[in-house]
């Protein structure tokens, strides 16, 4: 806790020594409504931070923080035993205190969400624009980049894309009749296979069985009905480590489910393929790693993204059904800071894909699709773990990345990780059908009440056939999803995944806070019909005659 707090006031006094002016201005734009903030706060956190603020901008930025840093590492506020009245009497502040509600700062989470508030406005592009990465991806290790993280779940999903990446307009400029024909009405469709993809399955915190009872019943006829049932299985399931979120201060939590969970996922929305690399596949080591792979065979699950072998790893995944032969491959951008061991790289496929420099290596991804090919694969999907989290458009690099993947001969992405949905497009490849890039499907399986943007995601589904003698995607449809955990009282919840478009029509039959429910017309609006229009224009389930 010393380091990461030793990082941020020195990040913070170097921000206010060469940039004090910006800052000022910045908060007295804050301070007279001319900078609009953030809309997922209440009125009276609006009202308590714009006191915060004008305080700061009258008695000067530098002048607090000087008096604040001896304070801030003394070993009684690093126990946790510091409150306000204390703080600003050590720090010689007591006489000209702020003018806020001293209760509001005794409270440890709303004394937090105002210091990460504060933060995104000294540190202000840093914290409300998307930045392009210029090295390596080290969130694991970044004080900095760990608080944006927090400001982006607790207030501002970003629903603005990388600037001059031209990402909004290419997206908003998506024609699904122009650049994809989704069904071949004249053509003679010989044998096809279905496939339905859904997001992160993250059964932790308050996702257990006996809260999970009609987890999947209302969309279990579109996505539990495929040949191939998929979705991303983003924690280990080892009944050694412990089952939940497990966090240490400042590092990234550690997710482990419960093979009940786990079985609900399997029996309940009869999943068949989960995809395993993902950041947290590392989570509780080789011995959590080798204990879910063991789970998911004595399932019968298909699985690709870690492996038990080198042998196992070049073994790629070719699925079967009705006659078309589909490669499920999975691959992840990071492991959040652990380490392979150096003799077993094979145990998660990792692809750097969100680095700038060194570029990501996509030699992994060129040999498995080769292997692919040579077992008589189709059509080839590569499930790709990437992007940043609770932002709401890929990085420039991203679809980069995606350009480069499908270059390599894959056929189709299914993008996953930043527990926020992004758009789809379609590639165009000379010769052959464009290739569907999904960006992110969103949370599925999830516990993120303090996101608004997370709790709407997207389920799809498609077939592969052979259509005039030739392997072609068709019949694509898309079914926007709300995560709903209703809290019942006494430690009971009713967590499900539910249609949005009919919780848009009768949000008081779900059992939504009066909070949620004002966030509805925004997700629909500006979410689902703005960002995610391209998936919007993808017909619907059901669909229309």
């Amino acid at each position: 806790m010393i380091e990461v707090l030793r990082e941020i006031i020195t990040k913070t006094h170097s921000r206010l020594a060469e940039s004090e002016a910006e800052v000022v201005h910045t908060l007295q734009h804050v301070v007279q409504s001319k900078l609009k903030m953030v809309e997922t706060i209440s009125a009276e956190e609006a009202q308590q931070a714009r006191a915060l603020f004008g305080w700061i901008v009258e008695v000067g930025p530098q002048n607090i923080w000087c008096a604040l840093q001896p304070v801030l590492t003394s070993p009684q506020l690093l126990s946790g035993g510091i409150k306000l009245d204390q703080l600003l009497l050590e720090s010689g502040l007591v006489a000209n205190p702020p003018p806020i509600d001293r209760a509001t700062f005794s409270n440890k989470h709303s004394a937090a969400r105002f210091m990460v508030l504060l933060m995104s406005y000294i540190f202000y592009d840093k914290f409300h624009c998307p930045q392009p990465e210029t090295g390596v991806y080290d969130i694991s290790n970044s004080a900095l980049q760990k608080l944006k993280w927090l400001y982006r779940y607790w207030f501002n999903q970003l629903e603005i894309a990388e600037e001059n990446s031209g990402l909004e307009d290419r997206f908003a400029a998506f024609d699904e009749g122009g650049q994809f024909r989704n069904t071949e009405h004249n053509a003679s469709i010989e044998r096809y296979t279905s496939i339905s993809c859904a997001g992160d399955l993250l059964a932790v915190d308050i996702l257990t069985p006996a809260n999970t009872r009609f987890l999947f019943d209302d969309i279990a006829d579109f996505y539990s009905t495929a040949d191939i049932v998929s979705a991303n299985l983003e924690s280990t399931v080892d009944s050694k480590s412990p089952v939940g979120r497990t966090q240490s201060f400042a590092q990234p939590a550690r997710m482990n489910t419960s093979i009940e969970m786990f079985n609900k996922f399997r029996y309940d929305a009869k999943i068949n393929y989960f995809s395993t690399a993902t950041n947290h596949a590392m989570d509780w080591g080789e011995q959590g790693l080798l204990a879910t792979l063991d789970v998911l065979e004595d399932s019968g699950a298909y699985y690709s993204g870690t492996a038990a072998s080198q042998a196992e790893q070049d073994d790629v995944l070719v699925v079967e059904r009705n006659g078309i032969k589909v490669a499920l491959l999975a691959y992840t951008f990071d492991l959040n800071g652990y380490k392979r061991p150096a003799d077993k790289p094979y145990l998660v496929n990792e692809v750097r894909f969100n680095d700038v420099n060194p570029e990501p290596d996509y030699s992994l991804i060129q040999k498995q699709v080769a292997l692919a090919k040579a077992k008589g694969a189709q059509w080839i999907i590569a499930y790709c773990h990437w992007g940043w989290e609770f932002e709401m458009y890929p990085h420039a690099n991203t679809v980069e990345a995606a350009h480069k993947i499908i270059d390599c001969g894959v056929d189709t992405i299914i993008g996953n990780h930043p527990h926020v949905s992004q758009p789809l497009e379609f590639i165009p490849r000379p010769g052959q059908q464009d290739a569907l890039v999904v960006y992110s499907l969103g949370d599925f399986v999830s516990y993120h009440p303090e996101s608004r943007n997370s709790k709407l995601a997207y389920i799809i589904k498609f077939s592969i056939g052979e259509i005039a003698g030739a392997i072609r995607m068709f019949n694509l449809q898309s079914m926007p999803v709300y995560i709903i955990n209703e809290d019942r009282g006494d430690g009971r919840f009713d967590c499900r995944i539910v249609q949005f478009l009919d919780v848009v029509k009768n949000p008081d039959n779900y059992g939504l806070t009066d909070l949620e429910k004002s966030q509805l017309p925004h997700l629909n609006e500006r979410v689902w019909r703005g960002i995610l229009s391209s998936v919007a224009n993808v017909p619907a389930f059901p669909q229309s005659s």
